[in-house]
């Protein structure tokens, strides 16, 4: 039997020496690496949620009582509220 095309095992190349490439001389840069953290809209919300003060559950009775009773809404609040929506408009 005849197999042509098989060669007999050669030695390796020689390692050839090769100089040394620094990044200007390729046109590369190092950039800084690091991690980087970013945080979805949700757990913004999320947050934001979490620095809700506690519901004055009393404060809400005795107002839910003056406006049935008709005595929440006197001229005095009502200036309070228009001045605060004034101040923050302008």
């Amino acid at each position: 039997m005849n197999i042509n095309g098989i060669q007999p095992p050669t030695p390796p190349d020689s390692p050839q020496s090769v100089d040394k490439v620094t990044p200007a001389q390729n046109g590369m840069e190092p950039q800084a690496t690091g991690d980087v953290v970013e945080i979805s809209t949700a757990a913004r919300l999320a947050a934001k949620i979490s620095e809700v003060p506690e519901v004055r559950w009393d404060l809400v009775e005795k107002v839910k009582s003056e406006i049935e009773a008709g005595t929440y809404e006197t001229p005095e609040r009502l200036e309070i509220a228009v001045n605060r929506i004034m101040e923050d408009l302008f």
